[in-house]
């Protein structure tokens, strides 16, 4: 009889959780992600033990505007002019894909909470200057020379952490192996735009030249082949973290109203053994004389070229401070930031109705150059939580007109007692 209350408690557990994916959105803040703070893992209700997993996709960019991204889908011309790219003109050219998944398990031992984790995470983004975009899209006038080059346009840190957080009352410290899977390398990676012209005969011609970098703890090279054979990523990723990861730790304070953390404390450098190399170059000419007119584009992509690196190149992570503070009652609102040694920072605010079982919020984000706006649904049924949000991207603060659309999703469930 004792057998089968256990079969039955754990059929119905696998049958809420997988029900409860249905209405699924995310707590605010997170234990993991932009704004680390171990002690937020006690606001999942766990009295004995829980897993959870999540996930956290964004995009933002401002080359596209809604106009554009229509015409894209529909497989439509895309008109690429002054108008439609006056975000990228007068800003620079900006794109970035933040990422997060993983999972956590939170072990309550009568007041020592243990939080081993498992997760990717980081970001690939591509950052061009006014003078850069102005060349390629702004109406540059004829009898114009001009020509730019930009170094560490495209940046990359994504990142495998494996690690296991300690808290006590309301102080914790965080140990992290780190493995890097796709960094770039800033000194060689660049972008080289080039616009000349002349009135008579009427001809514009621009050259645009990329080379992007990318190194890495793993080797890339037939990974999809060989990392079929569950003996072998076994193997190689025990060797990774046993040679190449790196070590950081974690910091920080946090109870229900306030807390804040030091994240990235690095013990011990990674070790990155490969390399990635993509090389892209295009031009566009255009010549007018008397009723002649011709046009021709031309651009190539080549396909990704894998090496070892004579000496492996260290890889370290800024270490970056975030803070919060949040009040849960019947109306529920709060605020919590993040600042990075690198200079990255960034920031969200959100109000709501708590009900406890339900809560429902607006929740506005800003890093730099983006803004976001989304709502968000949080569904708690004890053993099971489920969390949802959805948010919408932009490059100005008012995502309605010609502002540049992006998407951003949030997903967050977890299960136990």
């Amino acid at each position: 009889m004792k057998k089968f209350r256990v079969v039955l408690f754990v059929t119905t557990l696998l049958i809420c959780t997988f029900s409860a994916s249905a209405f699924s959105i995310s707590s605010i803040i997170d234990p993991f992600g932009t704004f680390s703070n171990l002690a937020l893992t006690r606001t999942d209700g766990t009295a004995l033990i829980k897993i959870s997993p999540t996930v956290d996709l964004q995009l933002s960019q401002n080359l596209f505007n809604m106009d554009n991204l229509n015409a894209l889908l529909n497989e439509e011309e895309i008109t690429i002019d002054a108008t439609n790219m006056q975000s990228a003109i007068d800003n620079g050219m900006h794109l970035a894909f933040p990422l997060e998944v993983g999972a956590y398990a939170h072990l309550n031992l009568f007041g020592l909470h243990l939080v081993p984790y498992l997760n990717a995470s980081g970001s690939v983004s591509v950052n061009l200057p006014r003078t850069f975009s102005q060349i390629l899209f702004d109406n540059t006038l004829l009898e114009s020379n001009v020509e730019d080059t930009v170094n560490g346009f495209a940046k990359s840190n994504l990142r495998l952490n494996v690690g296991v957080g300690a808290m006590v009352k309301d102080f914790f410290v965080t140990g992290n192996f780190f493995v890097p899977v796709l960094y770039s390398d800033a000194e060689r990676t660049y972008a080289h735009a080039s616009y000349t012209s002349s009135a008579s005969p009427s001809n514009v011609n621009v050259e645009f030249e990329a080379q992007a970098v990318l190194v890495s703890a793993l080797n890339l090279q037939g990974i999809d082949t060989r990392w079929t054979d569950t003996a072998v990523v076994s193997q190689e990723l025990m060797d990774v973290l046993s040679q190449d990861a790196g070590i950081s730790l974690s910091l920080g304070y946090g109870n229900d109203k306030f807390g804040f953390a030091v994240n990235d404390i690095t013990i011990r450098p990674a070790s990155a053994r490969y390399a990635v190399n993509v090389n892209a170059n295009g031009s566009a000419n255009y010549t007018a004389e008397g009723t002649d007119i011709t046009a021709d584009a031309t651009y190539t992509i080549s396909d990704p070229e894998f090496s070892s690196l004579l000496t492996p190149m260290n890889i370290t992570n800024p270490i970056n401070v975030t803070a919060y503070y949040k009040s849960d009652g019947f109306f529920m609102w709060g605020a919590t930031g993040m600042y990075s040694l690198s200079g990255d920072w960034a920031a969200k605010a959100y109000a709501g109705l708590n009900l406890d079982i339900l809560k429902a919020y607006y929740i506005f984000g800003m890093i730099p150059g983006f803004y976001s706006n989304g709502i968000g649904v949080e569904v708690n049924l004890g053993l099971l939580n489920a969390d949802l949000q959805v948010a919408m991207t932009t490059d100005s603060l008012n995502p309605l007109g010609s502002s540049t659309p992006g998407l951003s999703a949030y997903l967050k469930l977890s299960g136990g007692i």
